[in-house]
């Protein structure tokens, strides 16, 4: 759809409900387009928990190394000489 800049500024909720349709809306001023009114499409959707839940856990194994460290006590008395 077309609309003049004229009819943007007086049906501008109009014109955004119906870009939320999915139209596309340009914009003209003195017969030339000079802007598009477009939806915006959700970049990243939100993940599922579960997925990511599941994805951390495989991520978790793989770097894994099986083995422990020290405890925060034994590093200490280790530098303190004890």
């Amino acid at each position: 759809m077309t609309a003049t800049l004229e009819q943007t500024q007086a049906d501008l909720v109009k014109l955004l409900g119906m870009v939320q349709q999915g139209e596309e809306v340009v914009i003209t001023s003195e017969g030339r387009p000079v802007a598009k009114l477009t939806g915006l499409r959700q970049a990243n959707p939100s993940p599922n928990r579960q997925a990511w839940l599941a994805e951390l856990a495989q991520l978790r194994q793989r770097v894994s190394t099986g083995k422990t460290g020290l405890s925060v006590e034994q590093i200490l008395e280790e530098d303190r000489g004890n």
